[in-house]
């Protein structure tokens, strides 16, 4: 029997059946409980929302990043991920987006640890900025995941303060009167997990990111016998992932992506590049391996892409022979036909590794006529425009581009329909929550449930902030909401950017900015005016207009003068953003931000 056969047989067995199996009883559930060692310690004061299983997403259910989710049960909270979301176009300088936190601030004492699924920044990158303002509660994860959250926080300076537990998939984990238990799940980063929530109002899965991968690039396969024995044990809610629920059919495998990307090597006839998500360690070491086959160095060109194959290689995750893989800056020494270039930016990213070959701006890589570039990643939605000037710039420069619609050299992470049916088969849950997307990915999700015996109206679809109470094996949606803010990393600071601010940068980003700098002294202007145009083309009338403008300052200050014998400061700039606002719309039909500063001496 081969291993195809093999798994064929588990989930024959796993699934059996159906949907309809009996939940443990709850009389049940409390003797399982009781059996457990002692609960850590309860919060001092009063138990709230007695014997109920609160869930409460605060980031993941109304976009693709900054997932995290809180569980309550009385006095104690655990919470899964604490990811980030990169910023949209809109948010002029805003670096990330994470969760608003304030509903675990205000209870950090009963925190009992952050469970991570996996290593991927939508999920790890917001810990650096929430740990210190919940007290640095246990975090725990598998080895590459923590190793990964590790080198997050290093940047921070926080790895000191910040406890670690490495997670078994044949443990269970007590926190507070909660038990978890990890299960491994197919994902496009290894050693991702699932998590089994136990408590005595009810049992809960969060599946983390998945999909059914039966020939894994790292050979590790889904605890599908696991997932199929949770699903006997009573599963009352699943948190599923909602990414791929708009396509049909199975994810395709790293083994089909495996073949592509042997093909594309064997057949470069000069260096052959290729580019990925530094987190992609599976499809990483496939291709060390098809580099040596194939008599090709490996010279690795990226931040992140470094750090990561540093981190994998540490934990065993990756395996060479030590000559196979070089410095970049050695690229230039080795005939073309034996190098293979590992790289970032396969999203058009303007700094990235690829965008810099592609601009000719990168220090030691020229793309030129007889190289390939492989492009083994699929556009992140919003970034399909810059992966196409990044795919017409390289092949204005001679080079061979593959990409996923001319050939299978990348494989989402995330499960497609049948893999979620497959998900719900296995757990048997009750009710099911998506999460993980946007509403129309979960909505999507939702609508499969009848294929597997759910009724559909026990698909619950929650937005950031929504609550699902459990309780008694019982699931209930309440009408009140825990408020969260838009939250965002702006440089050194987080917090709500606010709009004002907002409107401020979308002005500067779109009309431009006109700054004025007035000197006074004893109610007279000292010298002339000093006005900055940013922003603006330079009209062959733009030295007239900047005299005309120097004029409208020096008379609206006059103006104002008249008016009030005594102006403020807050006066003199009113008026000066009021007056040169209407002539700024006349001579150049923009509105820029005004910026006046008025100095007295």
């Amino acid at each position: 029997m081969n291993k195809l056969d093999k798994l064929s047989e588990w989930l024959r067995d796993a699934v059996q059946g159906g949907s309809k199996a009996p939940l443990v009883s709850q009389t049940e559930q409390k003797k399982q409980h009781a059996a457990q060692p002692e609960a850590i310690k309860k919060t001092r004061g009063p138990a709230i929302h007695p014997k109920t299983l609160r869930a409460i997403p605060i980031g993941g259910l109304e976009e693709v990043g900054k997932n995290a989710m809180i569980f309550e049960y009385e006095n104690d909270i655990v919470v899964i991920d604490m990811g980030f979301q990169f910023p949209e176009d809109e948010l002029f300088g805003v670096d990330y987006i994470i969760p608003d936190i304030q509903y675990l601030v205000q209870r950090k004492e009963r925190i009992r640890g952050i469970l991570i699924t996996h290593g991927h920044l939508d999920h790890i990158g917001a810990l650096p900025y929430v740990l210190p303002d919940l007290g640095f509660p246990t975090v725990y994860g598998s080895p590459l995941t923590l190793g990964l959250v590790q080198k997050q926080l290093e940047e921070h300076k926080l790895v000191k303060h910040t406890r670690f537990k490495v997670v078994d998939n044949k443990q269970t984990y007590q926190l507070g009167a909660m038990q978890a238990e990890f299960f491994r799940v197919n994902h496009s980063i290894p050693d991702a997990m699932g998590i089994y929530l136990r408590s005595p109002a009810g049992n809960i899965i969060h599946t983390g990111d998945f999909k059914f991968d039966f020939t894994p690039a790292d050979g590790l396969d889904a605890d599908i016998k696991k997932l199929g024995e949770i699903g006997k044990r009573g599963v009352n809610i699943l948190f599923s992932d909602s990414t791929g629920a708009l396509k049909p059919g199975h994810t395709l495998s790293e083994r089909m992506v495996a073949e592509s990307l042997e093909y594309a090597i064997m057949n470069a006839k000069g260096r052959i590049v290729i580019a990925s998500f530094a987190s992609l360690i599976g499809r990483i070491q496939q291709i060390l391996q098809f580099a040596q086959k194939y008599g090709r160095k490996v010279f690795l060109s990226g931040g992140s892409l470094e750090a990561n194959f540093e981190i994998a290689k540490k934990l065993g995750f990756l395996k060479f022979p030590a000559e196979l893989v070089h410095s970049i800056r050695e690229v230039n020494k080795y005939d073309e036909r034996n190098v293979l270039i590992l790289s970032t930016g396969g999203q058009g990213e303007p700094m990235a590794a690829l965008s810099r070959m592609a601009t000719n701006a990168h220090a030691q890589v020229k793309i030129h006529e007889g190289d390939t570039v492989v492009m083994s990643s699929s556009p992140i939605p919003g970034n399909e425009r810059q992966v196409q000037f990044l795919v017409d710039c390289l092949a204005r420069m001679g080079a061979k581009v593959i990409h996923n619609q001319l050939a299978d050299v990348h494989a989402s992470g995330h499960g497609q329909q049948e893999d979620l049916k497959l998900m719900m088969s296995l757990a048997r849950p009750e009710h099911l929550v998506p999460v993980h997307g946007n509403f129309y990915m979960r909505r999507a999700h939702g609508d499969l449930v009848p294929d597997v015996g759910i009724p559909l109206e026990n698909a619950h679809m929650l937005d950031n902030g929504h609550v699902i109470e459990l309780k008694d094996g019982k699931v209930a949606m309440k009408k009140e909401d825990i408020k969260v803010r838009y939250v965002v990393v702006d440089g050194l600071g987080t917090g709500d950017l606010g709009s004002q601010v907002l409107k401020e940068r979308e002005t500067m980003a779109q009309n431009g900015l006109v700054s004025v700098t007035i000197k006074m002294s004893h109610g007279k202007v000292m010298g002339a005016p000093f006005i900055q145009l940013r922003g603006f083309l330079a009209g062959k009338d733009m030295e007239k207009n900047m005299k005309e403008m120097d004029k409208k300052v020096r008379d609206s200050i006059l103006k104002l003068q008249k008016r009030n014998g005594k102006p403020s400061v807050h006066d003199y700039e009113n008026v000066i953003r009021s007056d040169l606002a209407g002539y700024v719309v006349q001579k150049f039909n923009k509105r820029p931000l005004i910026l006046p500063v008025v100095v007295f001496m």
